[in-house]
């Protein structure tokens, strides 16, 4: 594996390993907020809410309210660095063993002349 190929790798567990650290903190946040409070909440986050609605949630925000938002960005950007390690990873992948012969399966990329 080349240099990029083993940091992919390491960036791509990162990204899994800080994804579940989120995944729980959100859990445990949920819980201390509640479920309806959780679920204004998730609707203020997906602009669900009218405008009126929305003042009125952010009005009487508490930092537990904020941080469950937080946590949903930080797990929102850590998916996506997840996304971009493994897709950059395939393509990398697919690239060397294209420029081997092969065509990303194994398989002689150009049919043996007669």
């Amino acid at each position: 594996m080349d240099d990029i190929q083993q940091f992919l790798a390491e960036m791509a567990r990162g990204a899994d390993a800080t994804t579940h650290q989120l995944e729980l903190q959100e859990t445990k946040l949920r819980e201390m907020l509640g479920p309806e409070r959780a679920l204004e909440l998730e609707l203020l986050w997906a602009k669900q809410l009218d405008p009126a609605d929305e003042e009125e949630i952010k009005r009487y925000m508490d930092w537990r309210d904020k941080e469950l938002i937080w946590t949903w960005s930080r797990l929102e950007r850590s998916r996506q660095r997840r996304i971009a390690a493994g897709r950059t990873h395939m393509i990398r992948s697919q690239e060397d063993s294209t420029s081997d012969g092969l065509d990303g399966r194994g398989r002689p990329s150009k049919p043996p002349e007669c």
